[in-house]
């Protein structure tokens, strides 16, 4: 199997945690779990967002149209591949419009510059919360194979990767249904929510795809020579 899900975890988890720091130095937002100084150069944001950009753009956009993970679950590829492809897009299109903003926005002009652009993340908050809904109702993620070393000791529990797959998926689409009210002017209830809701996910995806490329070495060596590892 080709399988590059793993990387688009990663893109996906970063734009997640990022995107809401840097809204929130715009915003003179005091926040919590900071992690990252405040942008005196905004152009190494830009070029943080469109390196995202492309990596979610051209590997969610073939997952879209090939569907690389077909021979394991075919339902899979719609449920990465789709909102992997719109969220890169809204990347770049983030990225560019950075570049070309000197100085950067002032915070009494985000709402202008945002409103659009929510509608666009309000609508893939809806996709999120319906893939939500299915992996819940459909046991879509369900869990890994035998043969794959550490989440493959839960095999016999599908509903742990599931549930948890499920979280964040749900905490990803709370922040984007979050974001038009979030871009309002005293917005402020709206944006923490939103600003939580994305660093959980953003955090839990990070930390699933990191332990994903042992488990997919360990099961591409299992499935190759039969050693039955587990760890």
């Amino acid at each position: 199997m080709i399988m590059y899900n793993t990387l688009i975890g990663v893109a996906a988890s970063a734009a997640l945690i990022l995107v809401p720091r840097y809204w929130a130095w715009l915003r003179n937002e005091r926040m919590p779990m900071p992690l990252v100084r405040a942008p005196a150069d905004h152009t190494g944001w830009a070029a943080a967002f469109g390196v995202l950009g492309i990596l979610l753009t051209a590997l969610g956009g073939a997952m879209t149209v090939t569907h690389p993970l077909a021979e394991a679950r075919p339902y899979n590829d719609t449920i990465f591949g789709g909102p992997a492809l719109l969220l890169g897009v809204l990347l770049l299109a983030a990225a560019w419009r950075i570049s070309r903003t000197t100085p950067a926005f002032a915070p009494d002009r985000l709402p202008d510059a945002l409103g659009p652009v929510g509608i666009i993340v309000f609508l893939l908050g809806l996709v999120m919360t319906w893939c939500t809904l299915a992996i819940l109702r459909f046991y879509v993620i369900s869990a890994a194979p035998a043969e794959a070393t550490v989440t493959g000791l839960l095999r016999q529990h599908p509903a742990i990767e599931n549930t948890f797959f499920a979280v964040l998926y749900g905490a990803a689409a709370l922040g984007c249904l979050l974001f038009p009210s979030a871009a309002l002017p005293g917005s402020h209830r709206s944006w923490q929510i939103l600003y939580w809701a994305w660093t959980v996910a953003g955090i839990g995806f990070a930390l699933f795809s990191a332990i994903s490329v042992y488990t997919h070495a360990g099961m591409f060596v299992n499935l190759t020579d039969g050693s039955g590892y587990r760890w």
